[in-house]
């Protein structure tokens, strides 16, 4: 009797503490509430400016603006090549306009591809906490944490289904369990080696624009470098002639 006792309190403990797990769902969700709420579903303009910044100097900056209702998008900065470059877009249709130099370019195929991807990667640092629930985006819960000053994080794995040109990258977004803000992002990309660790990106100086929470400041630990997002502006409507 004894035994059975002891097992069916065992059994109690067992579901309560399985109950207790957070889902992968539920704190994907909860970041997009604490960030947004009701606001992420009205921002459908976002202006900004992201910025490489390595060892206190700019390498490099692209300004954009992105109609996330129709898809609609411009971006310009200096390409590799250190040409002034500018593509106004539709990242649904991928067809669109480019110029280099101030000059039209007849034929744009890589500009668009050039301008998409630097849509892909760019949005993403701007709203990842927002974009756990997008097409393709697979979400699994990757347990409790904690960091050197004893926050308490939830953590959830992303992995990615043809999506974007890097299908193959994996990152862990570490929500914070007290703030509900995402504090921390761990991202390991395709084509890394097995061994490699993830990279760490800290999110510093949350603002608020148009209802939304955005860490301003990204700090990729131990390289030296940050991204820092600039000149953001985010509206319910679009500012007249915006992608003319």
């Amino acid at each position: 009797m004894t035994r059975f006792a002891i097992a069916a309190v065992l059994s109690i403990c067992i579901v309560f503490t399985a109950a207790a797990q957070p889902t992968a769902d539920a704190v994907a969700q909860r970041a997009i509430d604490v960030l947004a709420g009701p606001a992420w579903n009205d921002a459908r303009y976002f202006a900004f400016t992201f910025n490489v910044e390595r060892d206190g100097k700019n390498v490099a900056s692209y300004a954009q603006r992105w109609d996330r209702f129709t898809g609609d998008y411009r971006v310009s900065g200096r390409n590799r090549e250190g040409e002034d470059v500018a593509v106004v877009m539709n990242i649904n249709t991928k067809e669109g306009k480019a110029w280099k130099n101030g000059q039209a370019v007849a034929d744009p195929k890589d500009l668009l591809t050039f301008g998409y991807r630097r849509f892909i990667n760019d949005t993403y640092w701007l709203l990842m906490g927002f974009k756990s629930f997008d097409p393709g985006v697979t979400r699994q819960y990757a347990g409790e944490k904690t960091d050197a000053a004893g926050n308490v994080y939830d953590v959830v794995r992303f992995s990615f289904s043809n999506v974007g040109p890097t299908p193959g990258d994996v990152y862990w977004m570490w929500v914070n369990r007290k703030t509900g803000l995402v504090d921390q992002w761990h991202m390991k990309l395709e084509g890394s080696k097995p061994e490699d660790e993830p990279s760490v990106v800290l999110f510093h100086d949350y603002k608020r624009f148009g209802g939304l929470q955005i860490s301003t400041s990204r700090e990729i630990q131990g390289k030296g470098q940050f991204i820092k997002l600039d000149d953001i502006v985010v509206a319910k409507t679009v500012p007249p002639g915006t992608f003319d």
